[in-house]
């Protein structure tokens, strides 16, 4: 069973890769389409970005009131194609994503170990905090593996990790 102070470890860690992966590149190269299909590096950080404040959520604090609108990149959402509207510049997800995965960690540490083994009710029914808010690192894992795959569009193809 993972606790929390392990949960905030692994955050700051996937941080670290993530910015590993975006070094370097434009907001125009995180508008590469992937053929023959699939999302470009810029919605899958609008999604990691958005994926983080569900994690908050979950941990029982507030969304910030002064983030950029997420809506484009929801869960189901129709790919980012180009710029446009709703679609964030790069540095802006990339400002967004450490403000967020800072707010994170520092709820975290707050936290008590009996908070995060609180029983909580989410869309697939009750379990503790700490498997819910580890299921959506599990997602955000995910979608972070992608961003090796969409650096390389933009012809960085560096070993990164």
């Amino acid at each position: 069973m993972i606790n929390k102070d392990e949960f905030a470890r692994m955050l700051v860690d996937e941080q670290a890769l993530m910015l590993k992966q975006v070094d370097n590149l434009s907001h125009e190269d995180s508008l590469l389409q992937p053929q023959p299909g699939g999302n470009c590096l810029n919605w899958v950080m609008g999604h990691l970005v958005l994926n983080l404040t569900d994690i908050l959520e979950f941990l029982g604090g507030a969304r910030p009131a002064d983030l950029p609108n997420l809506e484009h990149y929801g869960f189901g959402s129709e790919p980012v194609v180009g710029d446009g509207p709703g679609v964030l510049k790069l540095p802006v997800l990339v400002e967004t994503y450490i403000k967020l995965n800072g707010l994170v960690t520092e709820y975290l540490a707050r936290m008590s170990a009996a908070d995060f083994d609180d029983e909580i009710e989410y869309f697939q029914g009750k379990d503790r905090r700490g498997y819910v808010v580890f299921f959506f690192f599990f997602h955000h894992c995910y979608h972070l593996g992608q961003l090796e795959h969409l650096r390389n569009l933009a012809g960085r193809t560096e070993k990164i990790i």
